[in-house]
């Protein structure tokens, strides 16, 4: 069976040994996670194979001693369908990552988002920053997205992006997942 774990809580060391270590004494293999810390909040999703409902079981319980020992937030949410590596790509799709980069304001990730979404394309990752310090701050946006493997969409894409980066007077660049250029 696969478990979807969700965990948030006041960032410190030892978060994701202690995580790791409950899922492998429950006899678990972590299959994919993604984790950051945001202004000093500890962010982790992650993925897991379990052999048994006796282990999910034993997992919970060591979680369940983790969220009061370390003060952490934990969700565990059985996933029904197992997906094939890759397949977080929609079918006749290319992955391509979107970069924007300027001046942080209210709604960037909002219209970047509405515009790919107004074009029926999925996002299959998303990172965001502020980056810098004081007066010197920039932000970047990084998304990835499934494109149709058709011609023209590519050229309407940038085209689209192009208007909305000047809406936002910001750069955005569109660029395959195996380019060198972001």
């Amino acid at each position: 069976m696969i478990v979807a774990i969700t965990i948030t809580g006041k960032d410190r060391p030892g978060i994701i040994a202690a995580l790791t270590g409950a899922l492998y004494r429950s006899g678990g293999n972590l299959e994919d996670a993604s984790m950051t810390v945001l202004e000093g909040e500890f962010a982790m999703i992650f993925l897991a194979a379990l052999k048994s409902k006796r282990a999910l079981i034993k997992l919970g319980n060591q979680l369940n001693l983790l969220e009061r020992r370390l003060g952490l937030f934990i969700s565990v949410k059985e996933i029904k369908r197992r997906l094939v590596r890759g397949e977080k790509h929609e079918p006749h799709t290319d992955p391509w990552v979107v970069s924007v980069l300027g001046k942080d304001r209210a709604g960037i990730v909002y219209r970047v988002s509405k515009f790919v979404s107004r074009h029926g394309l999925n996002i299959t990752d998303l990172n965001s920053k502020i980056m810098g310090s004081s007066g010197r701050t920039a932000y970047a946006l990084v998304l990835e997205i499934d494109v149709p493997k058709k011609p023209r969409v590519i050229e309407k894409l940038r085209r689209g992006f192009q208007t909305l980066a000047k809406r936002l007077s910001v750069t955005i660049n569109l660029n395959p997942v195996d380019s060198e250029q972001f």
